[in-house]
Order: C-alpha cells, then sequence, then structure tokens
C-alpha cells in the first residue's frame, strides 16, 4: 500500500504511456498559445512573470527572455496604477479577495516602448496544486477604439449636417413623421415635438393638399415621380409660405419609409414673379424704346422692335424675313461682315460705329450702331441698338468746320494763347510763339516757366496748382517775361482751368502790356503830386465809383474817424446811420446827377463810434451826368452850425411852450378864481342887504358858503405853488419810516369826507402784511389824495372806486381803478402836463394841475405811474413805489 493513497500504484508502462499524453497536450497547448493572437501572461503570488507568449512578445514589446522573472506591474502597468495594482495583488493573496479576477475589463496598458495603449484584460486564478499564481489574457483594442472612435465622429458629423443643413429635412413611415431635424421645425415655424407624429399632409395649404397626395400615392406604387415639387405651407403665424419639396423613398429602421428635403422658396417666387413683372416692363420698354433693338443669330434676324422697323422703313414681319444687310448702304457691308465675325470670334473690336441707310428711294441715312454678343435662346447672337444719327452728322460736320474757323481766329489773335498742363505746354498759338520770342515747337518742349522773370516763378506756379486744386484765386495778374538780352517785358495774364483731353488744364490767354506799365509808373508819379495837393484840402474829398469809396483824403477819414485803408474798397453805407435812409439817398443822388450831373445837401454821416456829425456834401460826375463813371464828393463839416441852429431852434421852442403854458394859466385861473368869487361876492351882498332878516341858520349857511370859496382858492393856490416848486426843483423829498396801510385808510376816509354826496362805492383792497417803510407822507397825500379824488369826481354816475395795495417783486404796488368817463387813449400822453384836462370832462371843475403833482411826486420816490383807460370805460392808475 503507498502510504499517502489508498489507489493500487500504475505500473510503469501505463505511467509512461500518461506522462506521454500529458507532454503531448502540454505541447498542443504551448503551440496553441504561441499561435494565438492575443498575449498569455503568467506571474506568480509575488506578481513576477512565469509566462509569457509570442502574442505578448508582439503585442507588449518585451521579448520572452526579457519578461520572464520580471515583475509584471513593472513591464506592462503604467505608473500611476501600478499601487492600486500591487495593493490588489496583495490583498487576493491576503484575504482572497477578488474584484478584477474572472472578467474582462477595459483598461490602459504600457507598451515597452513607453506608448500607452487600451487593452482588453481577463486575468484567472492559478489553483495552488498546479503551483499558485495567476494567468492573464491581454488583447490590444487600439483599433477598435479607434473604429468607435472613427463611428461616433461620423455619426456626430452626420448628425450635425442633418441639424445644419440650410433645407428641413424629415421622415416618415406610414405616413406618420419618426424624425426631423431642426430647420423643418424653423422653416415650418412648428415646435419639433409637435412635427414628430404628425402626417405631413396636414401642413400643406388645402389647395395643394390634392397635388400632394398623389405623389404620396406614386410613391406608395414605386411610381416614377419628379425631382422635386412646390407647394404651399401656411404656419401657425397665418402666413403663407412657398416650399421646394424633394421626397424618394428610403430604408430606414428596417423598412421603407420616405426621406424628404424641403426648403422655402417664398422669396424665390416672389423674386420669379418680379423677373416676370421685369421681363414685361422691358419688353414694353423695348418695343417703345426711341432706338431700333434687332438680334441677329446666324444670318437671319430672330427679333426686332417696333422702332427698327420704323427706322428701316419696313413692317415687323418683312424685317425678320430679309438679309440683316438688306438696307444697309452697299459701301458699309463689308465692314459690317467683318467685325460680326471678329466679334463672335471674341476678339476685341468698336462695339458703336456708324453706319449708312440705302431706301428704296434712293435717301441715304446715318444710324449710329451699338452692338454687343449675347446669348439668344442657349446659342450666341448679336443684339444692335441703332439710331438716327443724321442731324447729328451734319451739326458735327458743322461743328468741324466751326472749329476750323475758331481755330483761324485763335491763330491769328492779337493775345498769346497757351495751355498748360502737368507743368508743360500742349498748345500756343501763334502770337504766344511770338511773344515770348520762341518757336511753337520749343514752347512745347520747354518747361512752362522757361520765359517767366525768375522774380515771378514761384507766384505763377503757386497760383496754378491752387487753382487746379479748387481754390479760389485771382483769374487776372500781371507779371514779367525774361527774354534774350535781358530784355524785360510786362504781360498781363488771363488764366481759367479747363478740360483738356479729358484732364484739367490751365488755359491762359496773354497780351504784352509793358507800354502802359510805363504810362501808369508816369501817371503814378503825376499822380502823386496831385494826391498831395488833395491830402493838403481842408474839406474831405472823396472818389466814389458804385456807391463804393475808391479814394479818399486824409481830412475825411479824419471827419468819419477811420483809416484811409479802412474805407477805400469799402460801401459808403458804413458812414449812414441806416440802410433805408442810405438807399433813399442814393436814388435821390443819382436822379440829381443824371438831370444835370451836380448835387448839394446836408446830411448827417456817422462817425466809427456811432457819434453823427454833419455835414454839406457836393458831388460832380468823373464824365457829365454818367454818375455810373464816378462821383467826386467833397465834405465841409457843419456839425457845430446845425448845433447852434438846433440850440436856437430849441430856444424858440421853449418859449413857444412858455407861452401856450401862460395862456393856459391865465384861463384855468380866470375861471377858476372867477366861480369862487362869484360865489363870495353874491354871499357877501346876502349878508350886507338882508343880514338883519336872515335866519341863524340861513346866515350860518352864506358864511359857509364864503369859507368854501376861499378854501377852494386857497387850495388851488397851493398846487400852483407846489408846481412852482417842482418846476424849480425845489420840491423836499423827506422820507420816514411810516406804516403804509394805515394811512391809506386815512386816506380813504379823506376822499370819502370831501365828497359826502358822491354816488361811488368806495371799496378798500389793501394786502395783509408788514406795511412799514421809508415814505415822504406829504407827497404819498398828493399823489393818492388827487387820485382818489379824481376817481369820484370823473365818475359822475358813480359806480365802484377802488383802492388796492399789495407787494410784487420787492415793490409796493397802488392801484385806483374807477367806472366813470375815462380818458381818451389819444390825450393819455399829455396827462402829466401841467393845465392839461382832458377833452370830455364837460363842466367838472379841475385845475389841471394834480395829476403834474402826483407825477413829480412819484419820480421823487423813484417810482412808475401807468394809466390804462379809454373813452367810456373807467380808468386805472398804478404806482410802483
Amino acid at each position: 500500500m503507498h502510504p499517502n493513497n489508498s489507489q493500487p500504484p500504475q505500473n510503469p508502462s501505463t505511467l509512461a504511456d500518461t506522462v506521454r499524453q500529458l507532454q503531448a497536450r502540454e505541447n498542443h497547448l504551448e503551440g496553441l498559445l504561441g499561435s494565438a493572437p492575443d498575449s498569455i501572461l503568467g506571474m506568480d503570488t509575488e506578481g513576477m512573470v512565469t509566462d509569457w507568449n509570442p502574442g505578448a512578445e508582439r503585442v507588449l514589446g518585451w521579448a520572452r527572455e526579457e519578461a520572464m522573472g520580471k515583475r509584471m506591474s513593472d513591464l506592462i502597468i503604467p505608473a500611476q496604477y501600478r499601487e492600486a495594482h500591487e495593493k490588489g495583488m496583495r490583498r487576493f493573496v491576503q484575504t482572497g479577495e477578488a474584484r478584477v479576477l474572472n472578467r474582462i475589463i477595459e483598461i490602459e496598458a504600457q507598451h515597452k516602448d513607453g506608448r500607452i495603449f487600451p487593452i482588453e484584460l481577463s486575468i484567472w486564478n492559478i489553483s495552488r496544486e498546479l503551483g499558485g499564481g495567476f494567468g492573464a489574457s491581454v488583447r490590444d483594442v487600439s483599433e477598435r477604439h479607434r473604429a468607435q472612435e472613427s463611428l461616433r465622429t461620423s455619426e456626430e458629423r452626420y448628425r450635425s449636417v442633418v441639424e445644419h443643413l440650410g433645407e428641413g429635412m424629415f421622415v416618415a413611415k406610414a405616413n406618420r413623421i419618426v424624425f426631423a431635424n431642426r430647420q423643418a421645425s424653423d422653416i415650418l415655424r412648428i415646435p419639433n415635438e409637435d412635427i414628430i407624429g404628425s402626417d405631413p399632409v396636414d401642413w400643406i395649404h388645402p389647395d395643394d393638399r390634392a397635388a400632394v397626395l398623389e405623389l404620396r400615392a406614386n410613391l406608395a406604387q414605386g411610381r416614377t415621380i419628379a425631382t422635386h415639387y412646390e407647394a404651399r405651407h401656411v404656419g401657425r403665424d397665418g402666413v403663407e409660405r412657398w416650399l421646394d419639396i424633394r421626397p424618394k423613398p428610403v430604408f430606414w429602421e428596417g423598412g421603407m419609409a420616405t426621406l424628404t428635403f424641403f426648403s422655402e422658396i417664398t422669396e424665390s417666387k416672389q423674386i420669379q414673379e418680379a423677373l416676370q413683372r421685369s421681363e414685361e416692363r422691358y419688353r414694353a420698354v423695348i418695343e417703345h424704346v426711341d432706338s431700333g433693338m434687332v438680334v441677329l443669330q446666324g444670318d437671319r434676324l430672330v427679333y426686332a422692335n417696333r422702332r427698327a422697323a420704323e427706322l428701316t422703313h419696313m413692317d415687323p414681319e418683312t424685317i425678320l424675313k430679309v438679309g440683316f444687310l438688306h438696307r444697309v448702304h452697299p459701301d458699309d457691308h463689308k465692314l459690317i461682315q467683318e467685325r460680326r465675325n471678329r466679334r463672335l470670334a471674341g476678339e476685341e473690336v468698336p462695339s458703336r460705329y456708324e453706319v449708312r441707310l440705302l431706301f428704296d428711294d434712293g435717301s441715304v441715312r446715318w444710324i449710329e450702331l451699338g452692338v454687343s454678343v449675347v446669348p439668344w435662346n442657349g446659342q450666341p447672337a448679336t443684339i444692335t441698338f441703332f439710331s438716327d444719327v443724321t442731324e447729328r452728322k451734319a451739326m458735327t460736320q458743322a461743328l468741324h468746320r466751326s472749329e476750323e474757323r475758331y481755330r483761324a481766329v485763335i491763330e491769328h489773335s492779337g493775345e498769346g494763347m497757351l495751355v498748360v498742363q502737368d507743368a508743360r505746354f500742349v498748345f500756343a498759338n501763334f502770337r504766344a510763339a511770338e511773344l515770348l520770342q520762341m518757336t511753337r515747337e520749343d514752347l512745347l518742349r520747354e518747361g512752362y516757366l522757361h520765359r517767366i522773370h525768375p522774380d515771378d516763378h514761384a507766384m505763377v506756379d503757386d497760383r496754378r496748382k491752387r487753382r487746379l486744386a479748387g481754390e479760389e484765386i485771382p483769374n487776372r495778374y500781371e507779371i514779367r517775361l525774361l527774354l534774350p538780352d535781358n530784355v524785360v517785358r510786362w504781360i498781363d495774364i488771363g488764366v481759367t482751368v479747363v478740360p483738356w483731353d479729358g484732364t484739367p488744364a490751365t488755359l491762359t490767354f496773354f497780351s504784352d502790356i509793358t507800354e502802359r506799365k510805363q504810362g501808369e509808373a508816369d501817371l503814378q508819379r503825376t499822380s502823386s503830386e496831385r494826391e498831395a495837393i488833395l491830402q493838403s484840402a481842408l474839406v474831405g474829398i472823396v472818389l466814389s465809383v458804385d456807391r463804393k469809396h475808391q479814394w479818399v483824403n486824409d481830412k475825411f477819414a479824419e471827419m468819419v474817424d477811420y483809416t484811409r485803408e479802412e474805407l477805400i474798397g469799402q460801401s459808403t453805407l458804413m458812414v449812414h446811420s441806416d440802410r433805408e435812409t442810405w438807399e433813399r439817398w442814393g436814388e435821390e443822388q443819382r436822379a440829381a446827377m443824371v438831370s444835370s450831373g451836380t448835387y448839394t445837401n446836408e446830411r448827417p454821416l456817422k462817425r466809427r463810434n456811432g457819434e453823427i456829425l454833419w455835414v454839406q456834401m457836393a458831388g460832380r460826375c468823373v464824365r457829365d451826368r454818367d454818375p455810373d463813371s464816378g462821383i467826386i464828393w467833397t465834405f465841409l463839416d457843419i456839425t457845430e452850425r446845425i448845433k447852434a441852429e438846433q440850440s436856437t431852434r430849441a430856444a424858440l421852442e421853449q418859449q413857444k411852450e412858455l407861452n401856450e403854458l401862460r395862456s393856459r394859466f391865465v384861463a384855468m385861473t380866470s375861471h377858476e378864481f372867477r366861480t369862487p368869487l362869484a360865489t363870495i361876492l353874491s354871499s357877501a351882498e346876502l349878508l350886507k342887504y338882508y343880514g338883519d332878516r336872515l335866519p341863524a341858520a340861513d346866515k350860518a349857511e352864506v358864511v359857509q358858503t364864503i369859507e368854501n370859496s376861499v378854501h377852494r382858492m386857497t387850495r388851488m393856490l397851493d398846487r400852483v405853488l407846489l408846481l412852482g416848486k417842482v418846476d424849480a426843483q425845489m420840491l423836499e423829498f423827506q422820507p420816514r419810516e411810516i406804516d403804509l396801510i394805515p394811512l391809506c385808510h386815512a386816506l380813504m376816509d379823506d376822499a370819502r369826507t370831501q365828497h359826502p354826496k358822491t354816488h361811488c362805492t368806495l371799496v378798500s383792497d389793501f394786502v395783509d402784511l408788514p406795511s412799514v417803510g421809508l415814505f415822504d407822507e406829504k407827497l404819498l397825500r398828493h399823489i393818492f389824495g388827487n387820485l382818489l379824488s379824481n376817481a369820484i369826481k370823473y365818475s359822475p354816475e358813480g359806480g365802484e372806486v377802488r383802492f388796492r395795495v399789495t407787494r410784487e417783486d420787492g415793490q409796493w404796488v397802488m392801484e385806483v381803478s374807477d367806472q366813470g368817463i375815462g380818458i381818451p387813449a389819444e390825450e393819455i400822453p399829455h396827462l402829466f402836463e401841467s393845465f392839461h384836462r382832458a377833452s370830455n370832462v364837460g363842466d367838472i371843475q379841475g385845475t389841471g394841475l394834480g395829476l403834474a403833482i402826483v407825477k413829480n411826486s412819484v419820480d421823487l420816490h423813484g417810482g412808475r405811474i401807468q394809466v390804462h383807460s379809454g373813452t367810456g370805460k373807467g380808468t386805472r392808475f398804478i404806482v410802483k413805489v
């Protein structure tokens, strides 16, 4: 018996066979593992490699000899995962807990060359009976990852394409939409969730549904359909839109479906309609245009408009039947045929030229052609517009003849003429060459400054450049020429900018003025002598042309306080007070100058500072009775004389006013004194003759009448004396603190006392404010005593008399108003004059002094008084102090 096994021992031959079989099986397994494409690894419980097949060499890069006995984690586990791998190995050995055994996982592995790649790993445990450790299968899945990534990328690209198509797309199965891209929702204005599951026909305009249903039926029956259709769709916004629909059958998720692409063509339809309308308009234009139009294709005309038939004297049908050269003059056939052939061959030939038409009656007309190559029904053709230019040809020929005449004039002109372009002469006439002492050939070769005096080069060149730049500069001026032998000649030139061969140039006319300049120099010397004489004159002297100062002497400039430079060249308006007067005097002066050639008057002029001076002025035309030739004026300052005359007139006027015032005073006093004196006289007679018989009451009444008359005369004399103080500026102003409102109440009480029988209602309207201020009580009593008395006196029919006191803008405003007879508007300006009484007062008593005293009393307070009145409208006086 074997001590450790209850089975009987095998015989040697059987054991050998078993060993051989096992060896064969091992060799077979090794062959299988060696030929396996995957990596098969073995390692012990310490993590050391115990087996490494050829697949591992191919996948991981390490040879078997290099790998055997090495720690597997150091060979194939990336550095960041090694610690976790070793920890898992130790945990399994210690506890038997396995997390990754006996299942396939995807992780990253590290190749011998250091690159990291994805692998599919399967690990299993080897029992201790078989030696223990682990077996592992490693498969490189890089290609699969790449394929998956490629598929994901492709799917994302296609999805992106579908979602971002420029048109809508949907897939319908069993007449229900199972997929629609975002653009479909945008075009239809329907949310995607509402599109999915819907019937596409529901979106179609009712008028187009029959055609769409027919299309659906044809698709279902496999019939051939058109590539695209047009139908209308009405969105939820109520807007009708045109869609271009392109359906086709496709295989989708195990069954047949309809894939439909569509896009909105509303704008395109509108454009097509607009194009159609445009075509109709253009056809109408072509048919009614004033130019003939024909289209030539091959050797025949295929189109001709109405005007073409009119210009060729044929009807529209005939013109299309005959050859295109039928009406062309025989001498022009070759030209037209040659240019047409070259144009169709693509050569550059003139598109516009002129030919002749020959009519049956032998008459010839010129036409201008405009020709171009166009496609016509898919084939090249030439389109020709033409118009009758017979009259223009005649005009052109006339212009040529005119040009020849003008050229003859220019060539024989007495002035030189030059054209300068780009700093060189491009034209010079015969006279220019003669004046510059050069041949025309030399002129055109040399620079344009060649004969200009060096000292004038800068000015001429600067003005030419500024003129070409569009600046405003003088067109006429004088320069010097430097001719051979250092001869200097003066020329007067006139320059302007003209187009010359399509480019700006300067055209210059010039003439020799050397003799004139010498004469001017002589005249200047003579003029200097004359000017010295005129400047020493004691009167102002002016030469004016067109009412502008052309020359003034120093005396005139001194009179108006300007310098000569400020006056010369300026309008004479500057020394007159206003334009209206200046224009009126101008008409008067011109009429006199045309009539007699001279004019004299006394007029005021204005100095620089606005001060007026009076002058005695005399003028004479330079040419008899021709004021446009200029006027020479002399001015004598008579300001002092005028002031003396004005003072005399003022004194006379004052004396007149004093005489008038004296007359009015005498008239007033005679009336005002006579009445109370008569009353006193009659009362005295009553007392004298009947005093002993009069009752005591009647006697007292007569005495009271005498006293009242005396008081009336006394008040009138007081007013006269008071007015005298005012005129002599002796009226005293003694302000002191006064409470205004109580004073005004007192004045109202006085008015009621003085007029006990009045029919007026006196109303006080005083502001409830502190009213203490600096006033002269005596003058205030003059002011408002008079105003209140007048308001009552001149309201004989009664009414309201209102005394109102208020405060505005820091001033006291006192207003007395009535509803009486009022004051005529035209007399209000004279209201405050002494002894003035309105014309409508009738027999109401008064002296005309009260308001004059009121006005002066208000003035002494530094205040203002205003009057508002009209006949029959009452009166309102406003005093502000």
